[in-house]
């Protein structure tokens, strides 16, 4: 690939105990998984590489391939969904001689089995005839045989796909590596199967510097605090949705507010065939696209569904039916919207939203939208919106949809603060809301916290960084004199203080600081606002003065 990027992509173990369920939100496994890289990777014989939508598999595996073959060793690219139909032409690196000059010998080779376009794999019967086929072919040499197989991580069926691999293409751990299996904890299992199970790691921020330094961005450090700013790592942690931050940060300088860079990832992925093999591709105008994938959202949002069928799915569908949702669109058309980029790539009939912040924010303007239209406002506000013993709370299964739409419709936003003024910061994207709103809404959220009574959410770092800014400082000023003396609210004040930039309020710190009395926690968030905000002669006298008290050591600050 030409435009390819060496990123040194890493991967996390999955053990069989784990390999259980898809997570929708991997970041506590990686927090705490172990990784390894391609060079260890490759010494393995039978793999499954998991990897989101947009996260680069495809190339990641196409350019092992061509980095071995480079080296003289025989590697194999292939699709799939290419393997049932004509093996001999199925070879997008190495060829058929290659193949069968290898089955003729006694080295190993290395195959890459890329399930990238599953528009043609429509069912899990189609995989399994494809490793069925493509076995038989290497069935003398299989024990030879380097083979990795990628998937989504939604459509890999633990127990089915293990199952088959296993039964197709096994080969048993080697007896002199049993001890060392039985102290691993991954895949231990009673098979003695080779078969790991493997994630390929979203980028880092490091590895987001290198691809933008790659993409020749400009000022790059300042697009890293812009990502930071606006809380969009998770966008910005595939290479997919990575170029649309990059595209728009090349032509505006800025990323603007985080709803309008989702919205422009928005317009994007909906203007974007992203899978240029299939020929029956209808173009939808950008409205009716629109227009289709918020009433998709809605569904999904409010059934718990994420699973969208495509028309003409034989199968029995898990998630919603599109032509049910959409009944007034011709199939065609319905077919258009969902191989568009806003989606996942089909797999057995059924796609998925890419992210479930987009997902959320197109919901909720499927609801502006019905507001806007003159619907029964209180029944949407029932959605949202029920007593439980007693007590006025927000409905779990679309709160973080109502952080959006909180954002534009008054009468919303005024319910859910009285509720739970957390709501504003969970998602959405505060930073649009005017000054004297934002400020009633920092007290609010304060003296919920004060108080303890919030729920937790407004303490989130992501939470925090939404409504940072530095027009709130004097605000922050005035709730950090009234609480000086509560931990838990400096905690939050001294982190949203760093968070944005409020360098007016460094002073009120120091004494929070230096008070071995008070909570660890406050201290080290004063700390950090006071050096990452404060000139250096200042910093380094709070550091001598720290240094002067006995018991840091102990506390670690």
């Amino acid at each position: 690939m030409e435009n390819y990027v060496q990123l040194n992509r890493t991967f996390t173990p999955i053990s069989k105990s784990e390999d259980s369920e898809y997570q929708e939100d991997w970041s506590s496994f990686f927090l705490h998984s172990k990784k390894t890289g391609w060079s260890d990777v490759l010494k393995e014989f039978r793999c499954i590489i998991l990897a989101e939508a947009g996260a680069g598999k495809t190339e990641e595996l196409k350019q092992q391939a061509l980095y071995l073959e480079a080296q003289g060793l025989p590697s194999f690219f292939i699709r799939i969904e290419d393997i049932d139909s004509d093996f001999e032409d199925a070879f997008e690196v190495g060829s058929q001689e290659t193949f069968q000059q290898w089955l003729d010998n006694y080295d190993e080779a290395w195959f890459f089995l890329d399930s990238v376009d599953e528009a043609r794999l429509t069912s899990p019967n189609a995989f399994k005839k494809a490793i069925d086929k493509f076995a038989k072919r290497i069935t003398d040499a299989k024990h030879r045989a380097h083979i990795f197989v990628s998937s989504r991580p939604y459509s890999w069926r633990p127990s089915e796909d293990r199952k088959l691999m296993d039964d197709k293409l096994l080969l048993p751990i080697p007896i002199e590596s049993d001890q060392e299996k039985a102290s691993s904890n991954t895949d231990s299992d009673s098979s003695n199967s080779s078969l790991k199970i493997l994630m390929l790691k979203p980028l880092d921020s490091e590895k987001i510097k290198h691809y933008c330094s790659a993409r020749d961005v400009k000022n790059v450090e300042n697009l890293l605090k812009e990502i930071d700013r606006l809380s969009l790592w998770s966008l910005a942690e595939r290479p997919f949705d990575l170029e649309s931050i990059i595209d728009k940060w090349k032509d505006d300088n800025s990323l603007g507010s985080r709803i309008d860079l989702l919205r422009h990832n928005i317009k994007v992925k909906l203007t974007d065939q992203h899978s240029a093999n299939r020929s029956d591709t209808q173009t939808l105008t950008l409205e009716r696209a629109q227009q289709g994938a918020r009433r998709l959202a809605a569904s999904v949002v409010m059934t718990g569904k994420a699973g969208i069928s495509i028309p003409g799915t034989k199968s029995n569908p898990k998630g919603i039916i599109a032509s049910e949702v959409l009944s007034d669109w011709a199939p065609k058309d319905i077919r258009s919207l969902l191989e568009l980029g806003i989606f996942n790539d089909i797999i057995y009939d059924t796609v998925r939203f890419r992210h479930r912040e987009i997902r959320e924010l197109l919901a909720a303007e499927w609801f502006d939208s019905l507001l806007k239209a003159s619907a029964d406002r209180n029944s949407i506000k029932a959605l949202f919106f029920r007593e439980q013993y007693g007590e006025k709370i927000v409905t779990p299964a679309v709160r973080s949809v109502l952080s959006w739409l909180i954002l534009f419709d008054n009468d919303f936003y005024q319910q859910a603060i009285s509720t739970a003024p957390e709501i504003a910061v969970e998602g959405g994207d505060p930073s649009i809301l005017p000054l004297p709103i934002r400020e009633k809404l920092l007290e609010d959220i304060v003296l919920k916290i004060g108080s303890d009574e919030d729920n937790g959410g407004a303490r989130d770092n992501e939470a925090i960084a939404r409504i940072a800014a530095p027009d709130l400082t004097p605000k922050a000023i005035e709730l950090i004199n009234h609480f000086i003396e509560n931990d838990d609210v400096i905690f939050f004040l001294g982190r949203l203080a760093w968070q944005g930039k409020m360098i007016d309020s460094l002073h009120l710190f120091e004494s929070i600081v230096l008070n071995e009395q008070r909570n660890i926690y406050a201290r080290i968030a004063s700390l950090r606002a006071i050096v990452t905000l404060g000139e250096q002669d200042y910093c380094t006298q709070i550091w001598m003065r720290l240094n002067s008290i006995a018991e840091v050591s102990e506390q670690r600050l």
